[in-house]
């Protein structure tokens, strides 16, 4: 089938082509993103084999991200001129040969290089960026609820990916998996985005959102392709620098755990199949707090939001102190503290994604939305790849990740601080 025969495939069957693009991206999304997230798992696997210590260990995850900061805005730029399929193709390809190269490397060096060069690339190609980038050229009024779906595909990537590797290092070894991991990659990831991806509803003949679903509901925009804020427009905007400040500690939250906190469970006494599920269930909760903020945010605004979020998200991070106080005989204490901490942080911070890409777009939609949320997540990249390591290098010289939860905690309000500014007044700058 060529391009207009899918969409008009669809079109006979009452389908909106945006949903058909939307569940593109949640697959694209649970393979791409869903690793990333999930590495925390074979951090504590390689830490075990090799004996390098958190922090060296910790800067091979440090290494992709400057790469990806260093790519961010080239993978936005290229996604707005070329579109999806070739950008998808190309970031597919990089992940699955640089999980495969890492599997057989067997020094820091080695494995610091190949991770940070090729999966950098490839978290730039498959990940926030494009894909956020798409929603407002299908979306206008459901634009958080699309986004939400989209990016449920990274926390229940988390979770399945997370459950599955730690299932499959304890029988073959991490090196095998990984490199199990690069070949589906490329299996699952490159068909699926060359078959189905369009580059938007108006060049398929398409209204954003689709039919209109009511009477007296508000009629469908069109996908803006042409219009919308230059590059330069943007940058002299303060709403620009105030969210790239948000997702700059979005950054080092998200990454920060996603790399220690499976290893600060078996620190505490937990097997890894078993530190790597509750892993897992974080991201699962992503998932669900996004489908939660995604659609509220649309309902009450992005800046409502964002002060409940960042609220019961402090609550979390205390939650997940707590537990590392608590001595391992208190096993029912324990669990109880872990759980609230799932609840709150993994519903709340680990959801918030939708809520700040939806944000982007209110303000930025346009053909160059893909370049200007790439030049904000140089913040993003730059976040994720000195978090890691700071925390590695407080437990390193600490013995305790107390202190790393503190950070976090403090970059939670200065995300909110952010977003919240950003988003207050719709039409200020």
């Amino acid at each position: 089938m060529n391009s207009s025969s899918w969409v008009a495939w669809f079109g006979r069957r009452g389908i909106y082509y945006g949903w058909v693009i939307v569940a593109v991206m949640f697959v694209t999304l649970f393979v791409s993103l869903g690793f990333r997230f999930a590495f925390g798992v074979y951090y504590s696997a390689i830490l075990d084999e090799t004996g390098w210590s958190r922090a060296d260990t910790a800067g091979v995850v440090s290494a992709a991200m400057i790469v990806y900061a260093c790519t961010a805005a080239l993978s936005g730029y290229l996604f707005d001129r070329l579109g999806a399929r070739v950008l998808f193709t190309i970031g597919a390809l990089c992940m699955g040969s640089g999980l495969m190269l890492c599997s057989t490397v067997n020094s820091l060096a080695g494995l610091t290089a190949a991770y940070g060069i090729l999966l950098g690339l490839s978290y730039a190609a498959l990940g926030f960026i494009p894909h956020m980038a798409i929603v407002p050229r299908w979306f206008a009024r459901r634009r958080g609820l699309a986004a939400a779906l989209s990016l449920a595909g990274v926390g229940l990537g988390s979770l399945g990916i997370a459950t599955l590797s730690a299932e499959l290092i304890v029988r073959l070894g991490w090196r095998e998996t990984m490199w199990w991991f690069g070949l589906a990659a490329m299996v699952v990831l490159i068909p699926i985005n060359l078959l189905f991806h369009r580059h938007s509803a108006e060049q398929e003949g398409l209204e954003a959102d689709g039919p209109t679903p009511a009477a007296g509901a508000p009629p469908a925009a069109k996908a803006p392709a042409s219009t919308g804020a230059t590059v330069m427009e943007a940058l002299r905007t303060r709403a620009f620098w105030l969210l790239a400040l948000a997702v700059t500690m979005t950054g080092l939250c998200n990454m920060i755990l996603v790399v220690h906190q499976t290893r600060m469970l078996v620190d505490i006494g937990y097997s890894l199949p078993l530190a790597s599920l509750i892993f897992g269930l974080l991201g699962a909760m992503r998932a669900g707090g996004g489908l939660i903020w995604g659609p509220l945010s649309d309902r009450i605004g992005r800046s409502a939001c964002v002060v409940i979020i960042c609220g019961i998200s402090l609550i979390g991070l205390l939650l997940l102190w707590l537990t590392t106080l608590v001595p391992a005989e208190a096993a029912a204490l324990r669990i109880a503290l872990l759980a609230g901490y799932l609840l709150t942080y993994g519903l709340g911070f680990n959801g918030i994604s939708p809520v700040y890409a939806s944000a982007v777009s209110d303000r930025f939609a346009g053909r160059n939305l893909g370049t200007i949320l790439g030049l904000l997540d140089l913040g993003f990249g730059l976040g994720s790849a000195l978090g890691p390591w700071w925390a590695g290098w407080m437990f390193d010289h600490y013995g305790s990740y107390g202190g790393v939860i503190l950070g976090v905690a403090f970059c939670v309000v200065v995300t909110g601080f952010g977003l919240w500014a950003a988003t207050r007044r719709p039409t200020a700058n």
